[in-house]
């Protein structure tokens, strides 16, 4: 059995999402969500091209709209259904509350003010791809830390990525090719907790920013052990 973890293409977020907390915290839980950007388009179909010549045997996606869109462009090549299990979505890390955690309060600030100068020195793009990773990296932090408010706790994350991993499994075994359409948190997770026991990888890959776009394959062993064949592969969005 293969599975190709994909994430979603770019979202479109609302003017000042980057900055206006209130908008921060109800992307982040999961409360506002957004379409695919016209970035997040293409990044799509560069992944519809890669799955055409896969050959996927089944399609599977999270309900939150930036990943059923994304595999949706790959469903009009394939002409193969997409299913939808919730359990799929996203983790969803709480708020951040500055007012009582100030360090919080501090990076915000921070991010704040490199918004404001980046774009002139680096470029739009180019800002907006390093304030992102950066402040991905912030809010999983944030929350493995147990400093948001109404998360989704580790164990319990956890546990629902294992169960729809193990449930997607049964219905496809002993053989087939499966591509998942989900979230970045949800793949680090996944990847790093769930498939990797021991923990080897979680040492190696430490960093839970995956591309918008990329790949991760997976491939089971007849033992039913997984090996991690490539991790975030962005080579098709070049």
């Amino acid at each position: 059995m293969e599975i190709l973890l994909i994430r979603h293409g770019e979202m479109e977020f609302e003017e000042g999402a980057d900055t206006n907390l209130e908008l921060v915290n109800a992307y982040a839980t999961g409360a506002k969500q957004g379409p695919l950007s016209a970035r997040g388009v293409s990044e799509a179909r560069r992944v519809a091209e890669v799955l055409a010549a896969w050959k996927p045997q089944a399609l599977y996606s999270s309900a939150f709209i930036r990943a059923r869109q994304t595999a949706e462009e790959t469903a009009k090549v394939l002409g193969t259904p997409v299913r939808v299990l919730t359990d799929f979505g996203e983790v969803n890390v709480g708020r951040l509350d500055p007012e009582h955690i100030p360090f919080q309060a501090m990076t915000l600030k921070a991010i704040d003010n490199l918004h404001r100068v980046l774009p002139a020195v680096i470029g739009r793009e180019r800002s907006a791809s390093l304030l992102e990773y950066f402040f991905i990296l912030f809010y999983f932090r944030s929350w493995h830390a147990g400093r948001t408010v109404a998360a989704e706790s580790l164990e319990g994350a956890l546990g629902r990525i294992r169960s729809v991993f193990e449930e997607v499994q049964g219905l496809h075994l002993p053989a087939g090719k499966i591509a998942v359409f989900t979230h970045g948190y949800f793949i680090h997770l996944l990847v790093n907790r769930v498939l990797d026991r021991r923990g080897a990888l979680a040492r190696l890959v430490r960093n839970p920013y995956i591309r918008n776009g990329s790949i991760t394959h997976l491939v089971r062993s007849a033992a039913g052990d997984w090996k991690v064949q490539a991790y975030a592969d962005a080579g098709h969005l070049a």
